[in-house]
């Protein structure tokens, strides 16, 4: 019988051509976009659950609670590791990952330089959590001497190619460590990234536990069935018992008033498996996903797939009347409807399988141009997963079912007796029910289109956006750390014609700000602030406004002088800002210093964190402070010939620093990759809106066409009484023209509540215009009446003659 149904089946398929070809490339386009995204979709939720533990591995996060906001932080004090583990039962073990991806380590191999930034140290409990695959060497022993180190696969070849690295030395900013293991690379869907691991026993400053200052990502192995907020429960007493007692020496002033003040540690568990796509905190290993463009994404594949589905519906409604005879022809022989039901649904299936096919060639073809676009290494492998054929293969089933499972019941409910006797009609339902559809149709694509383009507005404007400095031509140049005659070398740099000037700080905007404590003389209250050290030059060479007061200045001695922006006078009150004097206490070289600053000037506040983020109060120190240090150079070129300039730049770096690499960026660049999860999305948005509408104009112009072969004979009339093609293509467009109308009513609220929620993830955002829905709206309208009036007007042009010699 299903032999028979395939023969019936591909011999209906051949004899209506045209209504093949459209179904299936319709159908083809949405599966090649439905496949992609899942193949996207797939690969953003299997991050790190590679783990052969990973339900019981969590990563501790901690929400910071100041006094006028609240930052989460990936990282936390070191001390904390060993202390969960010893105090509470439900931690089965606990390591601590070390490392700032941001800074740029030189290693030394064979009188040869590189520049390494994921350049990490873990404790010698690390591999006891994380089961990550150790090649060659002693996996208990790899960690625990403080001059052994742990190099990936693909480091290892780096460096020594086929030789094997175990024994060998290399240096790594100026200190010899030796190979130890070697380990299987970090795999991409990680939120991990490392490619050098040292001992953490290097590190100085964990000998001394710490639990205030934020060092170390800290990873928990809980014992099978715990409870994780029973364990975060247990942390809070935990934070009072080891903490308070630093915070008061420190500050001078009682726990229980510091909290008073508005400062709070909640720490909380995440499981390793959510870190990824449900975490967005300050110093991440490296950039994270977001679970909501997966939701969104997910939404968008079933949408393109539903517009597929739609065409193939709407072009079997509009054939019911010519499939009409076929069904009572075949009652009055003695079919019943459930096999007619079922050889309706073995040609849907089978244009679904035949779409697939395709799909999977075209999949192949794009699929580097979509990982170029999405910034993945997908794959579509079906000779070593049969699980994957497996899926394709039901898939493909759904997909031809819930195409042609309407058109089933509908054309083979038909009565037998009215087709047979001509009294079948079937403009009435059938008309609703694709009207219906070509609006649901549209009404997507107006959506996707106009998400686009909010989505790109918001780009435009952040970059458009008044910073509060001048980010353009301005070249960072790092580890300015490295070169000991810093003055001379910014000198050097400033004696060129084609540098305006040359400014120092401890990093660029989009950077690392670490953490100040200010109190002003006879206030109990702390204000907890974010740090930057610059030199005399930064802030004229990035353009700051300076709104009272002084900048640092050479001609003045500033190591106990202090800037503030705005948010930092207002958060602390001060009325009269310049020459107040305020305590800080800081760590320096492991002791405890408490320095009392004079206030010399107020800058404007600028954005010197992402755009999602409100401005926050900062505090500018000298780099002639005793915190203060130079790390990058800020360079403000005057010049559109940047080659010349860089090359220009590079030799004074040789010159000061032979033996050191150069390195460089540009801060625009720098800080257009703060968003780069954002212009992902919008570039993978808009491709995909473009398909949506294309596919639903597919189906439009099929429908189009076979409405215009039924009203063939009304056109020849039409035009014997004298209508024009004018009025012809008006006809035959004015319909859909209305349909598309109601889709964009439709689709304009919906689309509005749901980019005004995108935007509030940014304190700082584009305002929604309705300029942007009508665009949208204008962009599906032409395409679709574009579509329409071909088939309009190649119906209009056809001699009246040739329509009416039938009659």
């Amino acid at each position: 019988m299903l032999k028979n149904y395939i023969k019936i089946a591909l011999r209906s398929l051949a004899k209506n051509k045209a209504y093949s070809i459209i179904n299936i490339v319709g159908l083809c386009v949405g599966l090649v976009s439905c496949i992609l995204i899942l193949l996207y979709v797939q690969n953003e939720l299997s991050y790190d659950r590679f783990y052969e533990n990973q339900e019981n591995i969590y990563r501790v996060g901690l929400e910071r609670v100041y006094p006028d906001h609240t930052s989460y932080y990936a990282i936390i004090p070191g001390g904390f590791s060993e202390v969960f583990a010893e105090e509470i039962p439900e931690v089965n073990k606990s390591t601590r990952l070390i490392g700032f991806p941001n800074f740029a380590n030189i290693v030394e191999y064979e009188n040869k330089l590189f520049e390494e930034n994921y350049v990490f140290f873990a404790d010698s409990t690390f591999f006891e959590i994380m089961d990550f695959e150790i090649l060659q060497g002693d996996p208990s022993q790899a960690l625990t001497n403080p001059g052994n180190i742990i190099l990936t696969e693909s480091t290892a070849e780096k460096y020594f190619g086929n030789e094997n690295p175990i024994g060998k030395t290399l240096q790594i900013n100026n200190n010899d460590v030796l190979v130890s293991a070697v380990m299987q690379d970090v795999p991409e869907n990680s939120h991990i990234k490392f490619d050098f691991l040292q001992s953490s026993s290097n590190l100085g400053f964990l000998q001394n536990p710490n639990y205030t200052s934020f060092s170390s990502y800290t990873y928990l192995e809980l014992v099978d069935g715990a409870d994780p907020s029973e364990i975060e429960a247990k942390i809070a007493p935990l934070v009072t018992k080891y903490a308070s007692g630093q915070i008061e020496r420190n500050l001078g002033v009682s726990y229980q008033n510091y909290l008073a003040a508005g400062n709070g540690y909640n720490y909380f568990l995440q499981n390793i498996s959510d870190v990824y796509l449900h975490s967005n905190m300050e110093s991440e290993i490296k950039p994270v996903g977001s679970i909501t463009y997966v939701y969104i994404l997910s939404v968008i594949a079933g949408f393109i797939l539903l517009i597929a589905c739609i065409n193939f519906i709407n072009l079997a409604t509009a054939r019911s009347g010519e499939r009409a005879r076929e069904v009572g022809v075949r009652k009055v022989m003695g079919s019943e409807r459930s096999q007619l039901i079922r050889q309706f649904l073995t040609e849907s299936v089978l244009v679904s399988f035949t779409s697939m096919l395709f799909a999977i060639l075209v999949i192949q073809a794009v699929l580097p141009f979509f990982n170029n676009l999405a910034d993945k290494n997908l794959s579509l492998d079906l000779f070593s997963n049969i699980s994957i054929v497996l899926v394709l293969i039901g898939f493909t089933v759904v997909v031809g079912v819930l195409a042609g499972l309407y058109p089933a019941l509908y054309i083979s409910s038909l009565k037998a007796v009215e087709v047979m006797k001509g009294k079948f009609q079937s403009n009435a339902k059938g008309k609703w029910l694709r009207n219906g559809l070509v609006v649901l149709q549209f009404s997507i694509s107006i959506i996707l289109i106009s998400g686009t383009l909010v989505v790109n507005d918001q780009m435009d404007f952040i970059q458009n956006k008044r910073l509060g400095f001048d980010k353009e031509n301005v070249m960072v140049i790092e580890n300015l750390f490295n070169i000991e005659q810093s003055e001379a070398f910014k000198q050097s740099l400033e004696n060129m014609s084609e540098v305006k000037s040359v400014g120092a700080s401890s990093d660029m905007p989009g950077g690392y700000f670490f953490g100040v404590q200010l109190q002003q003389s006879g206030d109990p209250d702390l204000y907890t602030q974010k740090g930057l050290s610059i030199d005399d030059n930064y802030i004229e060479t990035m353009n700051i406004n300076l709104l009272s007061g002084r900048s640092f200045s050479e001609d003045f001695s500033d190591s106990l002088n202090l800037i503030l922006n705005e948010a930092a006078v207002e958060s602390m009150g001060l009325e009269n800002p310049i020459g107040a004097r305020v305590t800080s206490s800081n760590t320096v070289n492991n002791e405890q210093v408490t320095s009392v600053f004079t206030i010399i000037g107020v800058v404007e506040n600028f954005n010197f964190e992402s755009l999602r983020t409100g401005i926050t109060p900062l505090v500018l120190f000298s780099t002639e402070s005793a915190i203060g240090f130079e790390g990058v150079a800020a360079v403000r070129l005057a010049t559109n010939n940047f080659n010349a300039t860089i090359s220009d730049i590079e030799q004074s770096w040789k010159n000061f620093n032979p033996d050191q690499p150069f390195s460089y960026t540009f801060l625009d660049n720098d800080l257009a990759q703060l968003y780069e999860a954002e212009q992902t999305s919008g570039k993978i948005f808009g491709v995909f809106a473009i398909i949506a509408i294309l596919i639903a104009c597919v189906g439009l112009f099929g429908l189009a066409a076979y409405i215009a072969f039924q009203r063939t004979k009304e056109i020849g009339v039409r035009k014997v009484l004298g209508a024009s093609i004018s009025n012809v293509v008006l006809l035959l467009s004015k319909d859909f023209a209305k349909l598309v109308g109601i889709s964009f009513l439709i689709a304009t609220p919906v689309s509005w509540f749901l980019m005004k929620g995108w935007l509030s993830n940014f304190a700082f955002r584009t305002e929604l215009s309705v300029f942007t829905f009508l665009i949208a709206g204008l962009l599906a309208f032409s395409v679709a009446i574009f579509t329409i009036s071909y088939q309009a007007i190649s119906a209009a042009v056809i001699d009246p003659v040739k329509s009416l010699k039938s009659e």
